[in-house]
């Protein structure tokens, strides 16, 4: 399962304190498939601030919702957050 650091559950809490959303609101990790500048396909992954967790979805740290899909993709990887003035900046990396 995806692990979430303290820096990372954070900037999550940081986020969803300075938006308009109910207190059940949280991020939500989806994949998507992109094209490399070679014209290879590749996994993207995207996060987005939503009001509730979709049913399918695996919550993880009460405030990180999952798809199926990224769920899958993430399941040894830990999610980091670098935070510099106004900007977030988050990251992964493999469970120890």
């Amino acid at each position: 399962m995806l692990a979430v650091t303290e820096d990372a559950a954070s900037a999550i809490d940081d986020i969803l304190a300075s938006t308009d959303v109910p207190d059940e609101a949280g991020v939500r990790i989806t994949t998507e498939i992109g094209v490399t500048e070679e014209g290879a396909p590749r996994t993207e992954l995207r996060l987005t601030v939503v009001e509730a967790p979709e049913a399918s979805d695996q919550v993880v740290e009460d405030a990180v919702f999952l798809e199926p899909e990224a769920a899958a993709l993430l399941d040894d990887k830990v999610l980091d957050a670098d935070v510099v003035g106004d900007q977030v900046q988050f990251g992964l990396k493999e469970q120890t």
